[in-house]
């Protein structure tokens, strides 16, 4: 006699196609061409090789490393030349290394930050309408993404990186302190659904961000996070926590997740993240390993919307 069939479980909910789909990436970086060039070409070819369909190409920051002009260029170009091979969108927003330029040799007057310049030129790349913008919405209807970018003064008389400001030799206050309040607002105002997405993480994540943590408490309609910044692997700058790549944040009940990095000098593998979202704060996280070309783990949340921090 045949057992009856088990009672559908949890994971049920998830048979039916997502709503939405994004390939979050982060953290190239790197200084030696053709290792960048070997490390992005494996993640793109595995990525294609999934045949997965994705409303967009979330880079989370650090596609360069460096001063050099001729290497941030190629860089640049490099990346560019690859991304467009998904059919998608690409939404951008800067890290620490995008100020390298700028700290080391940048113009008196101005920022330069040699791969948002390369992707202005991009109709299918998105960035922050100025570099003194924190905040970029990407609206896609029935979701948004909230996505937060390093940033600085266009006279380049401050910048803030590392989640604090600085005007090149000191620490300082951060020039804006209502800008945590208004990125709120803006938030819980899109009325839907909200993912949000930094370089960095929240109070609770690796290598949190004080900045970030300016935020908190976040607007109900928040799902969840996702930030670079931490190489999985990479024990020297990320400690005891960097093989962690799912936790919480502080004084919340929502999960971060860090989905870098896209290189395997400082982690142990070219790493990047698949995020599905299926309505309301219901959504997954699979975490791809290019180098191996294998799925690694997968993280599933199946909530009533309204119980963000």
């Amino acid at each position: 006699m045949n057992a009856a069939p088990a009672p559908a479980g949890p994971a049920a909910a998830f048979l039916a196609p997502a709503r939405r789909r994004f390939w979050l990436v982060s953290d190239l970086q790197q200084r030696e061409p053709e290792l960048a060039r070997a490390c992005m070409t494996a993640a793109v070819d595995d990525f294609l090789s999934l045949g997965l369909a994705v409303d967009a190409v979330c880079y989370l920051g650090d596609s360069t490393e460096g001063p050099d002009p001729a290497h941030l260029r190629a860089m640049a170009d490099m990346q560019v030349g690859q991304l467009a091979r998904v059919d998608a969108p690409v939404w951008f927003v800067t890290g620490n290394h995008e100020y390298d330029y700028h700290r080391n040799c940048g113009e008196r007057g101005r920022v330069t930050i040699p791969m948002r310049e390369r992707v202005l030129r991009e109709a299918r790349w998105h960035v922050p309408p100025t570099v003194r913008d924190w905040l970029l919405v990407a609206d896609f209807g029935d979701l948004a993404l909230a996505l937060f970018s390093d940033h600085a003064a266009p006279d380049g008389s401050w910048f803030c990186v590392h989640g604090g400001a600085s005007d090149g030799a000191r620490r300082i206050p951060y020039p804006d302190p209502e800008a945590p309040a208004r990125a709120r607002a803006a938030i819980a105002a899109l009325g839907k659904p909200v993912f949000t997405m930094s370089h960095y993480a929240f109070p609770g994540g690796n290598r949190a961000s004080e900045l970030m943590g300016e935020l908190l408490p976040l607007p109900e309609n928040v799902v969840a996070h996702f930030y670079g910044h931490c190489h999985v692997g990479d024990f020297r700058w990320g400690g005891k926590d960097c093989l962690r790549q799912v936790s919480g944040i502080d004084g919340s009940a929502l999960s971060q997740f860090d989905v870098a990095s896209l290189e395997s000098r400082r982690g142990d593998a070219v790493r990047s993240a698949v995020l599905e979202w299926h309505g309301g704060a219901s959504f997954g996280v699979f975490f791809r390993n290019h180098t191996a070309r294998a799925w690694e783990k997968c993280h599933v949340e199946l909530r009533r919307p309204g119980r963000g921090a």
